[in-house]
């Protein structure tokens, strides 16, 4: 991504571009120097070096090349739109007045069969196998379950006694049980707004990973890092060069683009889950650099030297 021109009189960082995709780079910081202080910190440099890398405001929706697990799945999902299944999904919870269990830091839903279908379709939650065969009951994670309770207002959730809770009151329940709550929720509801699947991305060392439809019809796009922007190491992640390294290193490895979603409170406190209206999400997606597949080829570069 960068680099020290160790020759120069003065600390000089050199960028030469992010690669959006196997061929097209970012122009607009391409060439670009920053001048630094001899003495600036590795943790102060990292954090500037990420001021001045990209600030993309839409994922680049040009560079996305979505990997089909098969054949005609492509036209199958087109044809099913995600955003035609949430909202069967919404209209039969809605009409079944469905409620959830808060249980820890998860949900438990009992719903009919034509429910698990949409939950499945729609990628809500996991199915939990129990002993009653006649009932079917879904683990929805915080961020899933309060999307359906409050952006989508088709569940209601209800604790050990019974007693609904109001959104505020689920709101710092959930607050109280993981601080990161608000930022995790406002970078899913981004996501799902934009009709991208999101599930939990554990197993690659992220926050969450964006399918552009079912995971069982194509692979994720997106390994995201959900940050706090502003809040300096509140969540104390690529704050040096090796994580990012490592990180790039890991997405790589399992063809994902790795997409950080900083949060920005916008200097509203989180008391209640109208603050998410306040809240701004800046998106960033970051590639390790090749300068192999940026190199002009070199028979053009021999052709317009002959034309000059």
């Amino acid at each position: 991504l960068a680099v020290v021109d160790e020759a120069s009189d003065e600390n000089r960082v050199v960028f030469y571009g992010i690669v959006l995709s196997d061929s097209k780079v970012y122009e607009g910081i391409r060439s670009q120097t920053v001048q630094l202080q001899r003495n600036l910190d590795p943790q102060s440099l990292c954090h500037k070096l990420i001021r001045v890398l990209i600030c993309l405001q839409h994922l680049p929706e040009d560079s996305m090349r979505p990997r089909w697990k098969g054949k005609g799945l492509e036209a199958k999902a087109l044809a099913d739109p995600m955003s035609k299944i949430v909202s069967q999904l919404q209209s039969s919870l809605i009409q079944s007045n469905c409620h959830g269990l808060l249980s820890g830091c998860s949900v438990l839903l009992e719903v009919e069969t034509t429910q698990t279908d949409l939950l499945n379709r729609a990628c809500f939650g996991r199915p939990i196998s129990t002993a009653e065969k006649d009932k079917q009951w879904f683990q929805l994670d915080m961020e899933e379950a309060f999307y359906l309770c409050y952006s989508l207002n088709c569940l209601k959730i209800v604790d050990e006694d019974k007693c609904t809770k109001s959104n505020e009151e689920l709101w710092n329940d959930m607050k109280s049980k993981r601080e990161t709550f608000p930022d995790f929720f406002k970078a899913y509801s981004h996501l799902r707004k934009k009709n991208w699947v999101v599930r939990s991305g554990s197993q690659y060392g992220v926050d969450f990973v964006a399918y552009r439809h079912h995971p069982a019809l194509v692979h994720s796009e997106y390994a995201v890092l959900v940050l706090s922007g502003g809040d300096g190491d509140a969540n104390g992640r690529l704050r040096v060069w090796s994580d990012f390294q490592c990180t790039l290193r890991l997405c790589g490895s399992v063809a994902k683009t790795l997409l950080v979603l900083n949060i920005y409170k916008n200097g509203n406190i989180a008391d209640s889950p109208l603050c998410l209206e306040t809240y701004s999400v800046e998106e960033l997606t970051i590639t390790r650099w090749s300068p192999e597949q940026c190199r002009e080829d070199q028979k053009i570069v021999e052709d317009r030297t002959k034309d000059t």
